[in-house]
């Protein structure tokens, strides 16, 4: 018998709603489930197979509720509409299959009290049977569920559906692995999910691996909803020669909405129980964060330990910003021994600075008070601090055509113990004005520029010479070059061909009584000829006369635009020898600068290479080199292959990977070695599985942690991924993403 109940649809309308409520909370609970991609689960067996295959659908009529039975009876004294046999209801793309239904209407109750299964697009449900009342409440008993975006399952013993927004469950199960191979589950007691709320409260609470329960939360509140809400986060796990084992488990604090807290413990067996505290908070003009991580005793040293991270950022008005930035540690060795995300610092200076900017219309002024807290035992490489420094500088647009002009001014106190370093310390007053009149057209440009700087120095603590030196210069230059392109091989490629000559003109001044605070030699490289000033820094100015000739070619697909080839060579000339130099280095004399060659080149779809040659034409000798070579075809194949040489320096060579065995396996890791001292610094090797509901990571690494080259700390890492809940152990992310160019994790 086939009906189409218009009379009732309403009525039953509401089969549809309470399924629909129940899925979606059910979805968006289960403690803590992570949205899973589809592409997460291409190597399980496909969903169909394992949730309840749909039946066949009926041609659908616009919205009403189509009803299909063996027989019905329809009491209308009684007020009761019976459905019997192979009854199959239906409204759009929503299936429900039952051998028995009943609705009362005068009671406002609709029951179906046999085995009933219920499709949807996106998820499957079965249940023992299912009562449905007044005011959106109603009884589902042994319900199983199956999420089909998610290609998760589960099951309750019973649901009860206290009102349109609350619901509760008991004896809930939750997973995504299939029957046959359950490596995982999560269970709990009782489950309260509020709709309205955004929020979730479960009892008892375990995650079971292989059958066995490895965690467990006697109280869990969660959030079901984009709301945040506070509660543990996934534990952390490692070992290491420096802390031996150690677990970590956070908890978050949705303190308010624009500010929360995570305090996290962090248990080594080497090292004692470290405290970690975060604390974010975020207005509509601020934001910033304050790290604060206490180790009381440490085990090892028999001392305390502690680190203080503030950062702030925001604006006074819309004219005034501030900006800190604080970071202390209580040893040189913290971050060494005590590092975490897999990383040993290599961090030598912790910077301790306030800034205070104001935008004006075309200008901007700043202060700023600077300090560092040097993480080395060389007293040499304590920086000078600058207490405190005002700086100007305009910020006006470039116009062609026209006379621009420019202003950069600075005040500095420069300072730091001279019991420990004695060198001068003492105030800095630095004026630099410019001038300059572009002209450019599509394939030409040329810039004149003339620049005046003058600098004075208030010194204290000096042995010889002058306390009180200034110095007044002007550079005169001229930037020019021209464009010019063509097709070749038919018109598929562009080659261009871009010369530019670069005339300046300092004089020299004796610079030797002035002290150096803030400033080195800029590294030669091919975007270095063009510059004004070889030194970064106002204690130099190099009095440089020289030409700098340069040529860049690229070959560009026309019909993508996309660079094939780029090629860049030049060289600069000197008219006469350099005598301003850094102390303790000698004058140049060398009538050119190295020869700069660099290259790039995709020269196939997944290779690219690059490398910059710096050759040295006085002594026939190339006195650097960097080569690099990157396979990439898709995210899980990743080769980067490197030489890096400077001459008297270093000469590494760097290899690293990410390789997709097959569908499951997949290989990583690195091997940065020292050529001249045949030594490796840093080496690591890891493995991942993925399985259809589980994945593992294990990276082993050993690296270089003395800096006289005789000391080694090994490691060892695991992380373990519950797919659709969750990581546990050491998050290696940033570790890999940094040390292996072009990956980026998704574990």
């Amino acid at each position: 018998m086939y009906l189409v109940h218009n009379l009732i649809s309403v009525k039953h309308t509401k089969i549809v709603r309470f399924y629909q409520t129940i899925i979606f909370l059910l979805s968006l609970s289960i403690i803590i489930p992570v949205l899973a991609e589809h592409d997460e689960y291409k190597i399980c067996r496909p969903f169909n197979e394992v949730a309840p295959p749909r039946p066949l659908s009926l041609l659908p009529i616009s919205s009403a509720i189509q009803i299909k039975a063996n027989d019905v009876t329809i009491q209308e004294k009684l007020g009761t509409s019976t459905f019997n046999g192979d009854v199959f209801l239906q409204r759009d793309n929503q299936i429900l299959i039952t051998p028995r239904a009943t609705y009362n209407r005068n009671e406002d109750i609709l029951n179906a009290d046999q085995k009933f299964t219920y499709w949807d697009e996106d998820f499957v449900i079965s249940g023992s049977s299912i009562r449905l009342q007044a005011k959106e409440q109603g009884i589902m008993s042994d319900l199983k569920y199956w999420l089909l975006n998610r290609r998760a399952r589960g099951q309750a013993k019973k649901a009860v559906k206290e009102s349109k927004d609350i619901i509760h469950l008991e004896q809930t199960r939750y997973t995504t692995c299939d029957s046959h191979n359950e490596i995982w589950y999560l269970s709990a007691n009782t489950m309260t999910l509020d709709n309205l709320k955004e929020e979730g409260i479960a009892t008892h609470a375990t995650i079971h691996l292989l059958g066995v329960p490895i965690f467990y939360f006697p109280y869990l509140s969660f959030p079901t909803g984009k709301k945040r809400k506070s509660g543990f986060l996934a534990p952390n796990m490692g070992s290491s020669d420096e802390t031996g084992t150690e677990f970590s488990i956070p908890y978050y604090l949705n303190l308010a909405p624009n500010y929360d807290a995570t305090i996290t413990p962090r248990i080594m067996s080497r090292r004692g129980l470290l405290m970690e505290t975060e604390l974010r908070y975020l207005t509509a003009k601020t934001k910033g964060q304050l790290e604060i991580e206490y180790l009381r005793n440490d085990s090892a040293l028999g001392k305390d330990r502690s680190l203080l991270l503030f950062k702030h950022q925001g604006y006074i008005n819309k004219n005034w910003l501030a900006s800190f930035n604080i970071n202390k540690v209580s040893d040189i060795r913290y971050f060494e021994e005590l590092g975490t995300n897999l990383s040993v610092a290599s961090i030598t200076h912790l910077e301790q600075r306030g800034d205070l900017y104001y935008k004006g219309n075309g200008w901007l002024g700043v202060g700023r008070v600077q300090m560092f807290q040097t993480l080395s035992e060389n007293p040499a490489a304590r920086p000078y601090q600058r207490l405190p420094q005002l700086l100007f500088k305009t910020q006006l647009p470039e116009y062609n055509n026209q006379l621009n002009v420019g202003l950069n001014a600075e005040l500095v106190r420069f300072d730091r113990d001279i019991k420990i370093v004695d060198a001068p310390i003492g105030n800095r007053l630095d004026l630099k004005s410019s001038f300059s009149w572009p002209k450019r057209t599509p394939g030409t440009f040329i810039i004149p520029k003339l620049s005046f700087r003058y600098t004075n120095y208030n010194l204290d603590n000096v042995k010889t010479g002058n306390s009180n030196p200034d110095r007044l210069l002007y550079t005169f230059s001229t930037d020019s070059g021209l464009f010019f392109e063509r097709n070749l091989w038919g018109d598929s490629l562009i080659q261009t061909l871009e010369p530019r000559i670069f005339y300046r003109y300092t004089p020299n001044k004796d610079q030797t009584d002035i002290p150096v605070f803030d400033t080195a030699r800029y590294d030669l490289s091919f975007s270095q000829l063009f510059r004004d000033n070889n030194f970064s820094g106002a204690d130099r100015i190099d009095d440089s006369h020289q030409v700098s000739l340069g040529f860049t070619s690229r070959l560009l697909s026309n019909e993508t635009g996309s660079e094939i080839l780029q090629v860049s060579l030049g060289e600069a000339f000197y008219f006469k020898d350099r005598q301003v130099t850094l102390p303790k280095k000698l004058e140049e004399t060398d009538s050119s600068s190295n020869v700069i060659l660099e290259l790039a080149s995709q020269f196939t779809k997944n290779w690219r290479a690059s490398s910059t040659f710096r050759f040295d034409p006085h002594n026939d000798n190339t006195e650097h080199t960097v080569i690099r070579m990157r396979y990439h075809s898709d995210s899980e194949r990743i080769l980067n292959l490197s030489y890096r040489m400077r001459e008297q320096s270093i000469e590494q060579t760097d290899v690293s990977f990410y390789w997709r065995l097959d569908s499951r396996w997949r290989i990583l890791g690195r091997w940065n070695y020292s050529l001249p001292d045949e030594k490796t610094l840093e080496t690591f090797s890891g493995i991942e599985y993925s399985s259809c509901c589980w994945a593992i990571r294990g990276i082993t690494r050993r690296y270089l942690n003395s800096t006289d080259g005789s000391g080694y700390l090994n490691g060892f890492f695991i992380q373990f991924q519950l797919k659709g809940l969750g990581n546990v152990g050491s998050k290696s992310g940033a570790f890999l993403e940094e040390r292996i160019p072009g990956y980026y994790d998704n574990f």
